[in-house]
């Protein structure tokens, strides 16, 4: 049995399911590596955290002009 993917953000209760997705509601892995996966991590304004292979984050928390393509493909330009 796997984990339910949850949102990192604090105070969101946000997980990957039907109910998520027929809202409109997409998960993000975190960038790999480097400083774009160190800028989610201060965006989240948590004392400490540092993410880990698995960690999303949720539409929620970027901006409106995010963009979003069918393909799956993201682009992630710090819209939070």
């Amino acid at each position: 049995m796997t984990m339910p993917d949850f949102c990192a953000a604090y105070g969101c209760s946000n997980h990957r399911s039907l109910e998520t997705r027929t809202r409109g509601i997409t998960f993000h892995v975190f960038p790999k590596t480097g400083e774009r996966r160190r800028q989610w991590e201060v965006a989240l304004r948590r004392d400490g955290f540092v993410s880990s292979g698995r960690t999303l984050l949720c539409s929620e928390h970027f901006r409106s002009d995010f963009k979003h393509s069918k393909s799956g493909s993201n682009k992630k330009h710090n819209h939070f």
